[in-house]
């Protein structure tokens, strides 16, 4: 009886480790599946000295992101219609921080929806250092997705 008992208990653990298995393997990763490309400026001023757009897999709606060069480093304000954060990059290094004042355009109440609050503390600093002009695209494309709550994920494909 025993016996019976323990096969069953170890039959249903490797079914449950396949099927985790099997389950976790069918979602695409955001941060394998995104699209960058370079924008031209619509009206030139001092806060925007480049823009980009973010496209997550064949998704109509990109991410805009626009760089606003200040004294304490670089902001990448990243927006859609539905929230918007920013990356900042400079000497205190990289990370992440809400946006406020006179660059908000996403309702707060809304912005608070959308964003997980705990992954945004978490990236509030994700390197120490100032990252590479070159890699901070990237590396935001990756982390973004991150910090979409699991009930908007759609919000970004």
């Amino acid at each position: 009886m025993k016996i019976k008992q323990i096969l069953s208990s170890l039959i249903l653990v490797v079914l449950l480790a396949v099927t985790t298995n099997l389950y976790a393997s069918s979602f695409e990763a955001f941060n394998d599946n995104y699209k960058i490309s370079s924008e031209e400026i619509a009206i030139p001023s001092k806060d925007v000295a480049k823009c980009w757009s973010i496209v997550y897999g064949e998704s109509n709606r990109p991410v805009k992101v626009t760089l606003k060069q200040t004294k304490n480093g670089d902001e990448y304000i990243v927006r859609s219609g539905y929230f918007e954060v920013k990356y900042v990059n400079g000497a205190k290094g990289f990370g992440v921080r809400e946006v406020r004042g006179a660059d908000q355009k996403v309702p707060t109440d809304l912005n608070y929806k959308v964003l997980n609050s705990v992954s945004l503390n978490s990236q509030k600093v994700i390197s120490g250092s100032k990252v590479a002009d070159d890699q901070v695209l990237e590396m935001i494309a990756s982390f973004l997705p991150e910090l979409i709550n699991d009930e908007f994920k759609t919000i970004l494909n």
